[in-house]
Formats: structure tokens, C-alpha cells, sequence
């Protein structure tokens, strides 16, 4: 009985090891092609960039109206030698957000704008923050430290209400 406990045991812990390993980078060596692992981001508000996250700093912030959504914002990934880069969504990447209070502010997100763009959308003034992920089949592949969205009455926001839906 006792070794069956440790075989059991082993084979635990071997597949747990196997689980989501470094293969599962979408910036690592993968199919014959070379790929940095990311460092960070930036968010271009119509090619402009707004805000940087690199080196464990967030510099700049998401600024929307209230009850206006931003221009199409892009986001693209810092690789270690310095050059942007988006995975490839045939591959399983794709782009994930968490923002800390949906009450304030929401993504909206269409696949016609392409994989890596989003809006924001303020829906009551005050500030929260939102996390952009790379996912990967399910999980998270990279994360990035929290950028401050600040919603207000007279934000930059286009001049159009959006419509609730």
C-alpha cells in the first residue's frame, strides 16, 4: 500500500511538472521561429503612445469621458531587446484584461478592430485600473502592473454618447 502511495505520488508531481511549461511562452522559440519574452507594453491612443509599462513602471493613464468611449486604443509588447511585438492569435494568444471597478469603466472589445485593440468605455466618473494580459489557451502568459484609468465629465472621450446595449 505504501508504495503504490509513492507512485501515485511521483506520477503527481511528474505531471504537474509537464503542466504549462516554458514551451507554453507565446515569446519564447516556438515552431522554428525566435521570439523575446515580453518586458512590458505601450497603449497608442490613434498611433500615439499614452502609456508605458517597462521595467516594473507604469508611465501615463487611460483618460475617457463619462459616458464616452476612447478612440481605438492598440497594444503592443515590449520584447527584451527593445522592439514591439504582437503573438501571433493563430497561435492561442490573445489579448485579457481585468479592471478593478467595472462600475467606472468597461472594455469593449471587436474582432473587426483587430486582436490587440480595444476601447474603453466611462461609465461613472472616478478612477479605477485595468491589467493587459497575453492569453494563452486559457491562462495568463504575461500580466501587466495596473494602469489607472480616470474617467470625468470633461475627458478626452470622442464627441459621441455611447449607446447601452
Amino acid at each position: 500500500m505504501f508504495k503504490n502511495q509513492i507512485v501515485l505520488s511521483i506520477l503527481c508531481l511528474a505531471l504537474f511538472a509537464v503542466g504549462c511549461g516554458d514551451d507554453d511562452n507565446p515569446v519564447d522559440a516556438h515552431e522554428g521561429e525566435e521570439h523575446a519574452e515580453a518586458i512590458g507594453l505601450i497603449v497608442r491612443d490613434s498611433g500615439n503612445e499614452i502609456v508605458r509599462y517597462e521595467n516594473g513602471q507604469v508611465n501615463g493613464e487611460i483618460e475617457v469621458g463619462h459616458g464616452k468611449e476612447t478612440a481605438l486604443l492598440s497594444v503592443r509588447f515590449i520584447a527584451e531587446d527593445g522592439d514591439l511585438f504582437t503573438p501571433h492569435t493563430e497561435d492561442g494568444f490573445s489579448l485579457g484584461w481585468e479592471i478593478a471597478d467595472e462600475s467606472i469603466a468597461e472594455v469593449e472589445h471587436h474582432a473587426e478592430d483587430g486582436a490587440w485593440a480595444f476601447h474603453i468605455i466611462g461609465r461613472e466618473d472616478g478612477m479605477t485600473s485595468i491589467r493587459l494580459k497575453i492569453m494563452h489557451e486559457g491562462h495568463a502568459d504575461f500580466v501587466s502592473k495596473e494602469i489607472e484609468i480616470h474617467v470625468s465629465e470633461d475627458g478626452p472621450g470622442e464627441e459621441h454618447d455611447h449607446d447601452e446595449g
